[in-house]
């Protein structure tokens, strides 16, 4: 699943790509993701500009003109692509918007868990879905209080905390796993057990490994790729995820993999002592 930083690397190629440009006509594949796509989408949206492209955790967010938005979650596969070309639309898009000057935006997912709608409130923190969301990484507000404030009522696996979209916004498999690993925790630990001193080391961990991964055009393994078709270059520095059984890179005991509710995670034992 694309976490925070592929969806902030989508956001940052948009703003250049699309900003000021009208939406003309809306193509669906009529097919239902995550939630069947609203009878009234295309109505919605088609005759406003596009003013400004935000992100909210993993959610990509449209702002057009007049005043509406256009909410965007990948799921496990969806990719945004800006065509210029017009060149044929692939299997699995699951819609076009066709933009003024015939660039059109096209949101592809085959295995559709991803999210589209449309939202006419005031603010942008009315969308229901973001809500519910938690503080962001990149946020000025994002700090060690926040987050030892958060671990201190917390009795569950410090990962399961980082993974909670209602705490944290954005972080996924990968980038909990590579915070942990820079911090020196497992990623068993129960929250309480922490100090505040890890907390902070923690804290810090979180913004180095997803302004780097933003650095990197976000993480590649297999379907995620930016808004232009480039393939990010993160997954060249990870240290310990999908990376069982190698050397890990500080002191060279073999990287583990454990299974923490349904997802996998990696560690060292060494470094990342429970």
């Amino acid at each position: 699943m694309p976490e925070m930083p592929e969806i902030e690397t989508i956001a940052r190629k948009l703003r250049k790509a699309i900003i000021g440009k009208r939406i003309q006509k809306v193509h669906l594949s009529g097919l239902p993701l995550r939630k069947p796509v609203a009878a009234t989408f295309a109505i919605q949206v088609e005759g406003r500009s596009i003013r400004r492209i935000h992100r909210r955790g993993k959610y990509l967010v449209l702002e057009l003109e007049p005043l509406s938005y256009c909410l965007i979650h990948l799921g496990m596969s969806g990719r945004i692509v800006v065509d210029r070309s017009g060149s044929q639309v692939e299997k699995h898009t699951q819609a076009v918007l066709c933009l003024s000057d015939a660039t059109e935006l096209r949101y592809m997912d085959h295995r559709r868990f991803g999210l589209l709608a449309t939202y006419e409130v005031r603010r942008i923190g009315q969308i229901p879905e973001l809500e519910r969301l938690g503080i962001d990484p990149l946020s000025a507000r994002f700090g060690q209080d926040r987050l030892w404030s958060e671990i201190l009522k917390s009795r569950q696996e410090i990962k399961s905390l980082l993974l909670d979209q209602q705490k944290i916004a954005g972080l996924g498999n990968i980038y909990a796993c590579e915070a942990l690993y820079r911090a020196g925790i497992h990623p068993a630990r129960r929250c309480y057990t922490l100090t505040r001193d890890e907390t902070g080391k923690l804290t810090n961990a979180i913004r180095k490994v997803v302004r780097d991964a933003i650095r990197h055009r976000g993480t590649s393994f297999s379907d995620f790729m930016d808004s232009d078709g480039q393939a990010g270059e993160n997954q060249n520095y990870l240290k310990v995820f999908q990376r069982e059984g190698r050397k890990c890179r500080r002191c060279k005991t073999g990287i583990q993999r454990i299974r923490q509710g349904n997802r996998s995670s990696f560690y060292c034992p060494h470094c990342q002592t429970k």
